[in-house]
């Protein structure tokens, strides 16, 4: 019955997407559930973020590192998940620092961060090296989000999108690793059992700020995805 349900889905979401790039997922306005639940602030923040619906606004004031909130406690390996926001700030607000604003991480040891999101002044939003989001239009929304498929063999994806173009993807690879790490090319490192993983959000600094930083988020979301259309392949 449930398959039966999952192939119905997958029919509508095509249609509605098929030919498309990009996840095809629709997302609602209103802040989810899972923002303003217990423990979703990380206890590492110095303060929590704002939450005005539709808008969850992150701060640093100087002399703090972390604003974020974070989930993921029931990822598991063999699912696959789609996971992102929508994003904008006034980049004269920034300093010279990079700061994390998205960070995937296996959080059982070794610990270790599978992919990230980083915000500097004079690349704007970038995710492994690739630009994502121009200084230029920081300003405006746009979305940043990421489908992965959590392996511990070489059958795992990572693909990146901005405003649903993709910008970096690779396919057939161990993705509870940082990539590119392959079995089959000698990335065979164990890992503790069971992996646990989680998902930040928000404002992350290996250094405390100089100056007060800010930025707006929307449409914060997470889910196991089942259907898949548009697969980027390697990119």
């Amino acid at each position: 019955t449930m398959k039966y349900v999952y192939w119905i889905v997958g029919v509508i979401l095509c249609l509605a997407g098929c030919g498309t790039t990009g996840p095809v997922f629709l997302l609602e306005d209103e802040v989810y559930e899972w923002v303003s639940a217990a423990g979703s602030v990380d206890p590492l923040s110095d303060q929590a973020p704002l939450i005005e619906d539709p808008t969850v606004t992150f701060q640093l004031s100087p002399g703090q590192r972390r604003s974020a909130l974070q989930t993921g406690d029931d990822w598991r390996i063999g699912q696959a998940y789609l996971f992102g926001f929508d994003v904008r700030l006034d980049p004269a607000t920034l300093g010279p620092q990079p700061i994390t604003i998205s960070s995937l991480s296996r959080v059982t040891a070794p610990e270790s961060v599978i992919a990230s999101v980083s915000l500097d002044r004079r690349r704007g939003v970038t995710v492994f090296g690739r630009s994502c989001i121009p200084v230029e239009k920081l300003s405006e929304w746009h979305r940043v989000e990421m489908r992965v498929r959590i392996a511990n063999n070489d059958t795992g994806f990572l693909e990146v999108f901005c405003d649903r173009q993709p910008i970096w993807a690779q396919t057939n690879l161990r993705t509870v690793f940082p990539p590119v790490c392959r079995l089959q090319d000698g990335c065979d490192a164990a890992i503790a059992k069971p992996a646990r993983f989680k998902w930040q959000i928000g404002l992350i600094s290996e250094k405390a700020v100089t100056r007060r930083v800010e930025i707006e988020l929307q449409r914060l979301h997470q889910r196991v995805i089942f259907y898949i259309p548009n697969r980027v392949g390697t990119l």
